[in-house]
Order: structure tokens, then sequence, then C-alpha cells
């Protein structure tokens, strides 16, 4: 499975405002050159196939991104790091839903 079918589209339009502080692009996950004032940021986002969160591909990373070679998709760095624990059990998100819901409908049959 391709992991661009999970791929999504993030612009923030900065071209015609006074953009970001610095304190409040970095508060957020930005660089201030990216949002400051007149900039335009595009960038592909993906979500992590572990807890669903956005992750954003930001092209000004330097570290490398997480990895799941059992999804064969990028995950967010906090699944990432609990992917390394001794104890991990991996389970996609699908999965986790799927488990809640059949523990709910059991629930309610009782």
């Amino acid at each position: 499975m391709s992991s661009q079918i999970h791929e999504g589209y993030l612009l923030v339009d900065h071209r015609a405002s006074p953009g970001l502080t610095p304190g409040e692009a970095l508060s957020l996950g930005y660089h201030p050159s990216q949002v400051s004032e007149g900039q335009l940021l595009e960038l592909k986002t993906n979500h992590c196939s572990h807890c669903g969160t956005i992750v954003l591909m930001n092209p000004l990373r330097t570290r490398d991104r997480s990895f799941c070679v059992y999804c064969n998709k990028y995950i967010c760095d906090n699944c990432g790091i609990q992917s390394k624990m001794p104890d991990y059990v991996h389970k996609t998100y699908t999965q986790q839903l799927e488990e809640g819901l059949t523990f709910y409908s059991n629930l309610k049959e009782q």
C-alpha cells in the first residue's frame, strides 16, 4: 500500500497579513521564517497510522522521521518513541478503534 494514499495538504497564507510573531510560530511548531509577514507556506501532511494525529511533513526538518515497517507508513514522533519501548505491542489506529467498538458493543449486550 502506498504511503501517499494518506497524504493531505496544509496552506498557511500570510501574503496579505502581518503573519505570526516568532513566539506564536514556535508555539505552533513552525519555524518563524515560514509564517512571517508576506509568507506562503505549503506543506504535505500525513496521518499517523498508530494514533491518527496529523503529521506535518516540514521540509526544514533535519532529523529522521519515524516510520513503521509493519504499516509501511510514517508515524508521529510520539508513536515513534513508544514503538522503541521493550513492551510495545504494534496496533494501528484502525485496530484500536475496532477493539474499542467491539468492547463497547459487548458492554451494551450484557
